[in-house]
């Protein structure tokens, strides 16, 4: 990588604003993602979302929902939430 490259990366880097959505839980607080990616999976659109935790941190723990008249509707299935998972890994393991 030249030096050019290096500086336009590192400026990009510094540009970066996160997608963050805030969600009411069903206690009744609050949860707050980074927007990671929407994806598609027999028909149906679902949003992977991370807990947000501020920059200096990341998150481990994934958020996948399905997408449903606009609304956001929690996957619990245990066998579509490993396919889903192993769809998003496999489209962003260049950015791991």
């Amino acid at each position: 990588m030249n030096e050019h490259e290096h500086d336009i990366l590192q400026e990009l880097a510094g540009e970066y604003e996160p997608e963050l959505l805030t969600l009411e839980t069903r206690d009744g607080g609050e949860l707050t993602l980074e927007v990671l990616s929407q994806l598609s999976y027999g028909g149906t659109d679902y949003l992977v979302g991370a807990e947000y935790a501020g920059q200096a941190e990341e998150s481990t723990a994934l958020y996948f929902f399905e997408i449903r008249e606009d609304a956001l509707w929690p996957v619990e299935d245990e066998e579509l939430l490993d396919t889903l998972l192993e769809i998003f890994s496999l489209l962003n393991e260049d950015e791991e």
